[in-house]
């Protein structure tokens, strides 16, 4: 019963803000292709406003309403358009609410078998982790207010992990990145373990490469501009919760030149891709990937190398840490609670901030959102810059401090 009351009020929390809140930018994004995938256009296009249900436009010629994701969003998107026609009676929050169904339905989900996975190893400490995620304000503000389904992938990875070793991990996995494709991350240590282990990690990117072929040449979305969009997200750049944020912050200052910052950025935002492959490598020789604990610690490992090395770490992408370093803290590491704790509050005050006090997600009800939070960074622009900056350095330390803690554990191979 403590575990049904937990699920439903978590469901109650995230729906109170379902149809009424939302990113003027992402969420933006959803709606328009929602409406225009069905009418034949390419979602990995730059997307005109939604006629009747778009309410923001916060885009220019670099930031359009275009994605970098693999097809299964876009397709979910159309569907949930089709079935807003049928029974939305022209009311855009209807649309707002059903698309954020699935994104909520994901975030719930990824909790729930947090606790089983838990539980399944240390019965009676499932529970807590199920809250710290259910009540938690960031996945709360991710999955509820803002509109991102980072969950929905984790969730599947973690479906990936309840399953035996062999084609059935590998297909889970392979899901996973179908839905984003962050997951690719974790393709070493969760198919190409145990026995078969070519054909299993051929399984896991076969399943969304070929989907993703399938869709495109049947939609008849034009390669050239499909390929060019998923690239473009590898080196895409911003202000960072990495290791390149003091280097975005003196550029901001003007101590680094446009020119300077854009000849080193250019090449270094794409470190973090032979540094993944590499982590995972030294993971396989470390730990393993024999044991449950072998995985989840290869996995944090791929993670956090991502996360220190990328050139532009979104605040969605932290969900990945937080649902590895729970598993962590929860069965095996439980001093590492209090990381657990740290890590979330800055990640909490890093969204508050980079959002200026959460007002654009107000601007489905109130148009004039976007103006007010200009007018904030008008004027208090230069303080803004310097929190995240301060928070990206904090995050940053976090994360190495967690990176040096599991290398650290390297001579405990295949530990359970």
């Amino acid at each position: 019963m403590r575990v049904r009351t937990m699920l439903v009020l978590g469901i109650a929390l995230r729906e109170a803000f379902s149809f009424w809140t939302g990113h003027p930018f992402d969420f933006e994004t959803w709606v328009r292709i929602g409406y225009w995938v069905p009418r034949g256009l390419s979602p990995y296009h730059a997307l005109p406003p939604a006629p009747g249900v778009s309410f923001a436009n916060d885009f220019d010629t670099q930031n359009t309403a275009d994605i970098g994701y693999l097809p299964f969003w876009p397709l979910l998107l159309a569907g949930i358009y089709e079935l807003y026609a049928l029974v939305g009676f022209g009311d855009r929050f209807v649309y707002y609410f059903l698309i954020k169904q699935p994104i909520i339905v994901g975030d719930v989900l990824l909790a729930y078998l947090l606790f089983v996975y838990i539980e399944r190893e240390r019965p009676g400490k499932g529970a807590t982790a199920m809250a710290l995620w259910l009540f938690s304000p960031f996945t709360i503000i991710l999955s509820g207010i803002w509109g991102m389904f980072d969950s929905t992938a984790m969730a599947a990875v973690m479906l990936a992990l309840l399953v035996a070793p062999g084609r059935a991990r590998a297909a889970w996995e392979g899901a996973a990145i179908f839905v984003k494709s962050i997951p690719v991350l974790f393709l070493p240590p969760l198919a190409y373990a145990r026995d078969r282990k070519l054909s299993n990690l051929l399984m896991a990117v076969a399943i969304p490469a070929l989907t993703t072929i399938a869709v495109v040449l049947l939609a008849g979305w034009p390669l050239g501009s499909f390929t060019a969009t998923l690239g473009s997200t590898l080196g895409k750049g911003g202000i960072p919760l990495s290791l390149w944020g003091t280097w975005v912050y003196l550029n901001t200052l003007g101590v680094i030149s446009n020119s300077t910052f854009e000849a080193v950025f250019s090449w270094g935002a794409y470190l973090w891709v032979p540094a993944v492959v590499l982590a995972s490598l030294m993971s396989w020789r470390w730990f393993g990937f024999s044991s449950d604990r072998a995985l989840v610690r290869s996995a944090l490992v791929a993670t956090l190398t991502f996360l220190l090395l990328r050139g532009q770490v979104n605040e969605q992408y932290t969900v990945y840490l937080l649902a590895f370093l729970l598993l962590d803290a929860s069965l095996w590491n439980p001093g590492r609670m209090r990381l657990f704790y740290a890590v979330s509050v800055v990640i909490i005050a890093a969204t508050v901030t980079n959002n200026f006090l959460m007002v654009r997600f107000l601007s489905p009800v109130d148009p004039s959102a976007l103006q007010l939070e200009n007018s904030l960074l008008t004027s208090l622009g230069g303080l803004r810059d310097a929190a995240l900056y301060v928070e990206g350095v904090l995050f940053t330390a976090l994360n190495l401090w967690y990176l040096y803690a599991l290398v650290k554990e390297r001579g405990a191979r295949g530990l359970a």
